[in-house]
């Protein structure tokens, strides 16, 4: 116990002996956390981006006017019944025409067009809602198919085609941008905090020389730094969770009138995973900070 105690109290008067170099590791620390966090909140709201975007396109097939209603019917359950659907609703040529006027309520010539008219020109609509965007050719062959192709006149699917292509691709690209920039920011910011750390142990390596000479043993002198290395980078994780908290509750409010009053996706990222980012990243820093120190401290240890 006496033992641990002057390890645990070493590891604080070293850090207190180094305190602008301690203090300097803390800060790339916690800019190296910073940015990974800054990262993952871009990636969050990219992804809610590009769900919002997915959510909002479905496809319209529209019939030929006069297609029996029984076929009608017979599609719409058929469809809803497959696993890539998730909505199917049928509309019908009188409400398809009803909406057709409301849109061009302002233009007199189209509904003019329509007075002089025997008939209702415009068919049923059945409009499908896909679980996944990948979901749609499946679902446009299956309406296309013989048993209904002769009563479809058209689909909207050729229209949203490239963009929801651009959709996908967007998500992509954005996760795979972010991951890449998560993976160079923790190298570099490692790598600045290390030389911090091997620096703070450089300052007192005629003190370790001593103690080596008068028989003090490997771990001895190695875990006040290593314990030293763990006091930084769990201050520096302390410092990055505050600002992330201080930063959401700024951030989020600001960013929901650009979705609608809905969810960005920023705070409910944060607080599902906050468990498990708190413990991977102060965890690994910890961990790797230790190792670091211990592997400098050997350096002098050897001389």
């Amino acid at each position: 116990m006496t033992m641990a105690w002057r390890i645990f109290a070493a590891s604080w008067k070293h850090f207190a002996r180094n305190l602008w170099i301690g203090l300097a590791t803390v800060v790339v620390f916690t800019m190296a956390l910073l940015s990974v966090n800054v990262l993952l909140g871009a990636n969050a709201i990219a992804e809610r981006v590009v769900a919002l975007l997915e959510e909002r396109i479905d496809v319209t097939v529209t019939f030929n006017p006069g297609t029996p209603e029984g076929v009608l019917n017979q599609a719409r359950f058929y469809i809803a019944s497959l696993d890539q659907t998730e909505r199917a609703e049928l509309v019908s040529a009188e409400q398809a025409l009803e909406e057709f006027k409301k849109r061009n309520a302002n233009n007199p010539k189209i509904l003019e067009a329509l007075t002089e008219l025997s008939g209702n020109p415009l068919g049923a609509q059945l409009i499908i809602k896909a679980k996944h965007p990948d979901d749609y050719p499946f679902l446009l062959d299956v309406v296309r198919g013989p048993q209904y192709s002769s009563f479809v006149r058209t689909s909207s699917y050729d229209d949203h085609k490239t963009a929801i292509a651009q959709i996908q691709q967007i998500g992509s690209q954005v996760r795979l941008f972010a991951s890449g920039l998560v993976v160079v920011f923790i190298l570099f910011g490692l790598l600045a905090a290390f030389n911090a750390i091997r620096v703070a142990i450089y300052t007192q390596r005629e003190e370790i020389a001593i103690m080596r000479l008068v028989g003090a043993s490997s771990s001895f002198i190695r875990m006040p730094f290593v314990l030293e290395g763990v006091w930084i980078a769990l201050l520096a994780s302390m410092l990055t969770f505050g600002f992330v908290v201080i930063g959401i509750e700024i951030l989020d409010p600001r960013l929901t009138f650009l979705f609608d009053g809905m969810d960005t996706g920023l705070k409910s990222f944060f607080e599902m995973n906050a468990l498990s980012l708190i413990l991977i990243q102060a965890g690994g820093l910890s961990a790797l900070s230790a190792a670091v120190s211990w592997i400098a401290v050997g350096r002098y240890i050897k001389r």
